[in-house]
């Protein structure tokens, strides 16, 4: 689900309204909980994306970043919390915890991304390019790279942030399907 507020702020370019956004995740499972144990991270993102601001393109090499449609909180933080909530749903697990986890959590498999980019285009399509790694009792089962360009419904940013979420879904599946 897209969350989505706005509010009042300043900046010297816009006096305005600035929305705020979240990136939808997949909902909870209520199907039987597996006994899974699950670890999410480390989770590396490049510092381009690490910022209040919604970041998209205008081409291929012009980036842009909006003053007036930002996230509600940290990207980075957004992004790890929609994955774990991916994971906790496709695995149907509550069994899952965000790095660095408790000395006593013992996960079955560790996954671990790293996002080399996540962006796009309002109105037209999101890319995102990850290198994740899936260890099993804590020894390397498997490396991949994946890439992914999702559509984006419409030319406005709730469009565009659905689409960032979806495209974390389908990353999502693809890495959840190599533990089930």
């Amino acid at each position: 689900m897209l969350n989505a507020c706005s509010g009042i702020g300043e900046n010297n370019d816009n006096l305005g309204k600035i929305h705020f956004y979240s990136l939808n995740a997949l909902p909870a499972s209520n199907s039987n909980q597996s006994r899974l144990k699950i670890g999410v991270g480390p989770v590396e993102i490049p510092r381009l994306l690490n910022r209040p601001q919604i970041v998209s393109r205008k081409n291929e090499t012009e980036i842009q970043m909006s003053e007036s449609h930002q996230w509600g909180g940290s990207f980075k933080e957004e992004l790890i919390q929609s994955l774990t909530d991916n994971f906790s749903a496709l695995l149907e697990t509550d069994n899952i915890e965000q790095y660095p986890w408790k000395f006593s959590f013992k996960p079955d498999y560790q996954i671990r991304i790293n996002i080399e980019r996540l962006d796009g285009q309002k109105g037209k399509s999101v890319y995102l390019k990850a290198r994740w790694r899936l260890l099993k009792k804590n020894k390397e089962i498997l490396v991949k790279h994946t890439n992914i360009n999702t559509p984006v419904s419409g030319n406005n940013y709730a469009a565009y942030v659905k689409a960032l979420g979806n495209a974390l879904v389908i990353l999502s599946k693809q890495i959840a399907k190599h533990i089930q």
